[in-house]
């Protein structure tokens, strides 16, 4: 039994010492590309975005808004999300699990002071 457990913890430490950098290295590729709050550069985004397990499409026209004009034209306050690798998921949109109430299925990204450009949720809530 020690024989087993001597080769196990080893084996076990190593995949969560790996799993420990991995989540350290994207935590900081994510807050070194700006992260929801950051500005990103809108000729780099990618047409998909993959956010809470839903696919993403970003608008056809790459409209750039204000966050005021958002507001107006939405009603609600709208959802940043972060378009860096492995993002983290906000409150608010569609996830792949079902929800008590509703969700957005429009998201944003921001790219510039005051502009930003959304994506909206592919597949239906």
């Amino acid at each position: 039994m020690r024989r087993i457990i001597g080769r196990i913890l080893p084996i076990t430490a190593l995949a969560v010492a790996a799993l420990i950098v991995f989540i350290v290295i994207v935590r900081r590729v994510n807050n070194a590309l700006g992260g929801s709050a950051g500005i990103h550069d809108a000729a780099a985004l990618p047409e998909h975005l993959s956010i809470c397990g839903r696919d993403w499409h970003k608008d056809s026209l790459e409209r750039e808004l204000s966050l005021a004009a958002l507001r107006a034209r939405d009603g609600i306050e709208p959802v940043l999300v972060d378009p860096g690798p492995f993002p983290p998921c906000p409150d608010g949109p569609c996830r792949r699990v079902a929800q008590d109430g509703p969700c957005h299925t429009v998201v944003y990204v921001r790219v510039g002071a005051d502009a930003y450009l959304d994506y909206s949720l592919q597949g239906g809530p």
